[in-house]
């Protein structure tokens, strides 16, 4: 399930537009990351899942982990662009979605697998991988040119390919609903959430849909659940940020550096607010050799939490750096 941020309403398709734009500045770019958590139709976590990220826009840059004792998984140092992002285990089932890592953030992601539900196997397959985004791509530009008919052609072709690809179904109610098809619209929408049910932009859609039926109430408790879906995925992040400072830490004190700093960097990402992880992030730089990013960290924990549990250890650090 995914909840890479805050959304708006109606946002998807817009950014789905600029998803064709986002590969050509990609290199120019700095990288973001992806993060979550698998678990399976009980929410219990699901260890040593298989998760697999695939770029929509080449057909050689892949990368895959395992998620660990707790359902955790994350991917560091990703190109901005979109991804497929699969998660599998061989007596479970799998799910995919699709996401936009943007420059310099996390792409939070939470994985419910049930079994008898899968859509794996296109991934598996390259033809199939190149069809998918090709298709999912003409849908967006039908979309945004205004052909919603084309679109929703191109969004149900792109299903039967992904069965499970929620912003398909969420483009579809998109197309409907601009087509004053508001019927269509809302089954779309529903369907998008079968799939995830923490969809936050298929509730702003659904919002907007009661809005134009004249539903105020409807569209009123459309909006508070994405608000809570909202609430809900910003706490998730916080805890994931904690748990990986805390796993940064012990590395820290174990002596592996490259993996705390991996650790510290992943935490920032996730919750930049967390001011600990700052103060952390300023010893790994200082002892990678990188005094400047070292002064800043430990600034910008200053600047978070003045009287802080580090502020004196992080004020005599700067007081050693100058000199």
């Amino acid at each position: 399930m995914i909840f890479p941020s805050i959304f708006r309403p109606l946002s998807l398709v817009l950014s789905s537009a600029a998803i064709l734009n986002a590969a050509l500045l990609a290199q120019a770019q700095a990288p973001g990351s992806v993060r979550g958590i698998v678990e399976n139709r009980n929410g219990q976590p699901v260890a040593g899942a298989t998760v697999t990220l695939v770029a929509l826009d080449s057909s050689d840059v892949r990368y895959e982990t395992i998620t660990d004792d707790t359902g955790h998984f994350q991917q560091l140092d990703l190109s901005p662009r979109q991804y497929s992002l699969n998660a599998f285990k061989d007596e479970i089932g799998d799910q995919i979605f699709r996401v936009l890592v943007h420059p310099a953030s996390s792409v939070a992601v939470y994985f419910r697998l049930e079994e008898g539900r899968t859509a794996a196997p296109w991934l598996r397959v390259r033809q199939d991988r190149q069809d998918m985004a090709e298709v999912f791509a003409a849908g967006v530009r039908a979309n945004r040119v205004g052909e919603f008919e084309d679109a929703i052609e191109q969004f149900e072709a792109a299903l039967k390919l992904t069965p499970t690809c929620v912003d398909c179904y969420f483009n579809i109610g998109v197309s409907y609903s601009r087509l004053n098809r508001f019927s269509e619209a809302e089954a779309s929408y529903r369907r998008a959430l079968q799939v995830r049910p923490d969809y936050n932009p298929a509730y702003y859609g659904l919002a907007d849909v009661f809005v134009k039926q004249d539903r105020p109430e409807d569209a009123a408790a459309a909006r508070e659940e994405a608000n809570r879906i909202a609430v809900r995925t910003l706490a998730a992040g916080r805890a994931f940020a904690q748990d990986t400072l805390g796993r940064g830490i012990d590395s820290w004190n174990s002596g592996r550096l490259t993996d705390a700093l991996r650790q510290f960097q992943a935490a920032q990402e996730a919750d930049p607010a967390l001011a600990a992880v700052h103060y952390w992030l300023g010893l790994a730089h200082n002892a990678a050799g990188n005094s400047a990013r070292a002064r800043r960290a430990w600034s910008r924990y200053l600047g978070a939490a003045p009287d802080g549990e580090y502020a004196e250890d992080t004020r005599q650090r700067l007081v050693e750096a100058q000199h």
